[in-house]
C-alpha cells in the first residue's frame, strides 16, 4: 500500500527574529573591527616624502628596542600603510644661507655686510646627514661656524673701502676653502657672495677726518718740495757765482791786469770830441812799491804837467 512522503521541514521566522539575527552578526564584528582601528592608531603609518626630497625611512618598535633603518626613498612617494614605519625627509634641493657679520677691516675700521652661499646636498647621501650630520640641523651644526669664520678670515685682509672693490674676488677666495673643507661630506657649495656692504656712521666720520688729515699732509709735502727747490735754485746760484769768481781769479793773471792797464791808459789818452783829435798827458803814479797798489791818474789838457791839477780817475 503506497505510502504518503513526509512533507519538508519548514521553519517560520518573524520579521523581528531576523532583525535580532542581523544585530548579533554586526555586535559579533564589532569588536574586530574597534581593535584593528587601536591597533592603526598606535602603530599604523604612510610615511611620505614630498617632492625635492630624500627620504629616511626606518621601523621603531612599539615598546622595546632600537630603531631600524630600512631605506632610502626620493620624493615624491610613499610607502603605503605599514606597521610603525616612518620617516624623516631632507631638502635636497640649493637653498641660499645668508648670515649677517660685522668684523673690523684691516685698517681696523668697523664694517657690516651679507654672505650668501647657495649650498645643496649630495644626491643619495640622506642615510649619511641623518646619521653623522644631524639630519636637519645639518646647517646648523656642521656648517654655519666654518662657513663664517672662512669669511671673517678672508675680509679682515683687506681695507675697508676696498672690499666693495674686491668682493668678486674674496667671495671667490672663500667658495674654493670651503669647497675643499667639505669636499668628502654630503654638502657642496654651489656659490658664493658678499654684499649690502655698509659702515657705520662713526667710521664715515672717521674717514671724513682722514681724508682732511691726508689732504693736509699732501699740501705740507707740496710746501716741503717747494721749498727744497727754492733752496736747491739758491744753492744752484750760489755755487755758480762762486765758480764764476774762481774762474775770474784765476784767469786775472798780473801781465792780463797790466795789458788791461795799458788799454784803459790808451782811452784816457786818446780823446776825440767834435770829430777832431785833441792832446792830452796822462800821468800814471804807482801808489806801492811793488806796483800792485791802484794807481793815480793825472790828465791834462796839453799844458805843463806841474801846472795841471791832479784828478784821480779811478781806484
Amino acid at each position: 500500500m503506497p505510502t504518503n512522503p513526509r512533507p519538508p521541514h519548514v521553519s517560520f521566522e518573524s520579521p523581528l527574529e531576523g532583525t535580532t539575527r542581523k544585530v548579533m552578526k554586526i555586535f559579533g564584528l564589532a569588536p574586530i573591527v574597534v581593535l584593528l582601528f587601536i591597533a592603526y592608531a598606535m602603530g599604523g603609518t604612510n610615511p611620505v616624502t614630498p617632492a625635492g626630497h630624500e627620504g629616511y625611512v626606518f621601523h621603531q618598535p612599539l615598546a622595546i628596542g632600537q630603531r631600524e633603518f630600512l631605506g632610502v626613498q626620493k620624493g615624491p612617494i610613499s610607502t603605503g600603510l605599514r606597521w610603525r614605519r616612518y620617516v624623516t625627509n631632507i631638502d635636497m634641493r640649493v637653498n641660499t644661507y645668508t648670515e649677517e657679520l660685522q668684523i673690523f677691516s684691516l685698517d681696523n675700521l668697523e664694517v657690516a655686510f651679507e654672505a650668501h652661499a647657495r649650498i645643496r646636498l649630495r644626491d643619495g647621501s640622506v642615510q649619511s646627514v641623518v646619521e653623522r650630520y644631524s639630519g636637519g640641523d645639518w646647517y646648523a651644526n656642521n656648517v654655519r661656524r666654518p662657513y663664517t669664520t672662512a669669511v671673517r678670515e678672508e675680509v679682515r685682509q683687506h681695507e675697508a673701502f676696498a672690499i666693495k672693490d674686491r668682493s668678486e674676488a674674496i667671495a671667490k677666495s672663500v667658495l674654493e676653502r670651503l669647497r675643499e673643507e667639505y669636499k668628502d661630506t654630503p654638502i657642496e657649495f654651489v656659490s658664493l657672495s658678499i654684499g649690502n656692504i655698509s659702515y657705520p656712521k662713526s667710521v664715515q666720520e672717521r674717514v671724513v677726518q682722514n681724508l682732511a688729515s691726508e689732504q693736509r699732509r699732501q699740501r705740507m709735502e707740496v710746501e716741503r718740495q717747494i721749498a727744497e727747490s727754492r733752496a736747491g735754485i739758491r744753492e744752484v746760484r750760489a755755487r755758480g757765482e762762486a765758480e764764476a769768481q774762481q774762474i775770474e781769479q784765476q784767469t786775472l793773471t798780473p801781465l792780463f791786469v797790466q795789458h788791461e792797464a795799458a788799454e784803459l791808459y790808451a782811452e784816457l789818452a786818446d780823446d776825440k770830441k767834435d770829430g777832431g783829435a785833441k792832446a792830452r798827458v796822462v800821468v800814471v803814479i804807482p801808489t806801492r812799491v811793488d806796483r800792485a797798489g791802484v794807481p793815480q791818474i793825472f790828465q791834462g789838457d796839453g799844458r805843463d804837467p806841474s801846472l795841471a791839477q791832479p784828478k784821480e780817475v779811478a781806484k
